[in-house]
């Protein structure tokens, strides 16, 4: 395998990669360049359902839930994609070693870690007391593995880009109050949360953000849930099934209680509509804006008519 040359392996780190705009720079149809690119970004279901996915998985989550390590969220979330996406195109060049899994997820996370410019993990910290310990060296070499599989992408458009985009096609600029940033919120936090469940992988990135949409806006702004719910259901790249299924396993994976039933066409999709859990900072009373209506959704989140024939 041929792998670039160290200067243009340090070169992928020059600039902060935001998880919300993956995109090095400003895309004229922004929903359209997002959904050219989340098939690429998907990873299988046989990749996400792996013994080395699961054993990788693992491995970050106890290093995120590690309060005296506190690797950020979103560098955990950005590193079990890399392990995905990587899964999906190949094999671990290991064989059955069982320390590989470990390896490849250490590795996500030294590369997740450089991408999003947090302070650097410290790879004796991380690694504990593990029976075997991976130098620097070793580590370094497995990131140009993983990125030579990734054809040296590692801006990943994950279902957090999807985000602002539902957003504004609920409620549009300059119509964006402070209880949308909780909805908001809330939704990266679901998508974080229900990453690690297999079944997630049977779901493009674009039914996952709208689904955790919907979830975290029946928790905060129960009120105004029809409005989120026209505005999603009129973006016709959402299936209302997909998201119906997405949604039940989201709230399964997340415990959220609640229920999610699929309408008609002419009608919103409910996801997580009745009997929701309302957190502690619930403001559904207070004031999001007027209640979009259907007509008005679909005007909004048609996007550029080539993309949907």
């Amino acid at each position: 395998m041929d792998m670039p040359g160290e200067e243009e392996y340090v070169y992928e780190y020059d600039n902060e990669f935001d998880l919300e705009n993956p995109f090095t720079s400003p895309a004229d149809e922004p929903i359209a360049s997002l959904l050219d690119a989340e098939g690429h970004h998907t990873p299988s279901v046989s990749a996400a359902a792996s013994a080395v996915r699961r054993d990788a998985a693992g491995f970050i989550s106890k290093v995120r839930y590690d309060g005296e390590l506190s690797v950020h969220p979103r560098v955990a979330y950005l590193a079990l994609n890399y392990v995905d996406r990587f899964l999906s195109k190949r094999q671990l060049p290991f064989g059955q070693k069982p320390w590989a899994p470990r390896l490849l997820a250490i590795s996500c996370l030294s590369i997740a870690a450089k991408m999003q410019r947090v302070a650097t993990i410290s790879i004796a910290d991380i690694q504990g007391d593990e029976e075997f310990m991976f130098d620097a060296v070793t580590i370094r070499r497995m990131e140009r593995v993983v990125l030579g599989a990734l054809e040296w992408r590692a801006r990943s458009v994950t279902p957090i880009a999807f985000l602002g985009f539902f957003l504004s096609a609920c409620f549009p600029p300059p119509q964006h109050p402070p209880l949308l940033d909780d909805v908001k919120a809330r939704a990266v936090d679901l998508l974080i949360r229900a990453q690690p469940e297999v079944k997630m992988a049977d779901y493009a990135p674009s039914v996952v953000a709208a689904s955790a949409l919907l979830a975290a806006a029946g928790e905060i702004a129960g009120a105004h849930l029809p409005a989120f719910q026209a505005g999603v259901a009129a973006c016709p790249f959402v299936n209302s099934e997909k998201l119906r299924e997405c949604g039940e396993v989201m709230a399964a994976a997340c415990g959220i209680v609640g229920t999610a039933t699929a309408t008609s066409a002419d009608t919103p999709v409910t996801v997580l509509g009745h009997g929701h859990y309302r957190s502690a900072s619930s403001e559904s009373d207070r004031t999001v804006g007027s209640l979009a209506n259907v007509a008005d959704a679909k005007k909004r989140c048609m996007g550029p008519p080539s993309q949907w024939g």
